[in-house]
């Protein structure tokens, strides 16, 4: 009978377990154990979620910064633009009063 079973078994009648060092070295390879397992089948997959979410963020943040580049550029080109259209006003109105 595996051990966490007999262990269950000794609590479930009320029993105490005695711990020996064979039980003791039975009790760290099954904990042992059940720590492989919860690694691989949990903790592995989201370090690789977490480092895909990484990347996908460090993308967002060069794309935002692109983003934010472009929009100075394009401030600099209204204003550029604006002070033309005003200038174009002051000449069609002085064309006006002629």
């Amino acid at each position: 009978m595996p051990l966490t079973a007999v262990i269950f078994m000794s609590f479930y009648r009320g029993e105490g377990v005695e711990l020996n060092l064979n039980n003791t070295v039975q009790l760290i390879t099954v904990i042992g154990f059940a720590s492989v397992i919860v690694k691989l089948l949990i903790v592995k997959p989201l370090q690789g979620a977490i480092e895909t979410l990484q990347k996908s963020i460090e993308k967002m943040e060069t794309m935002l910064n692109n983003l934010s580049e472009e929009q100075k550029s394009i401030d600099k080109r209204l204003v550029a633009v604006e002070e033309s259209t005003k200038s174009a006003h002051k000449r069609i109105d002085g064309m006006e009063g002629i």
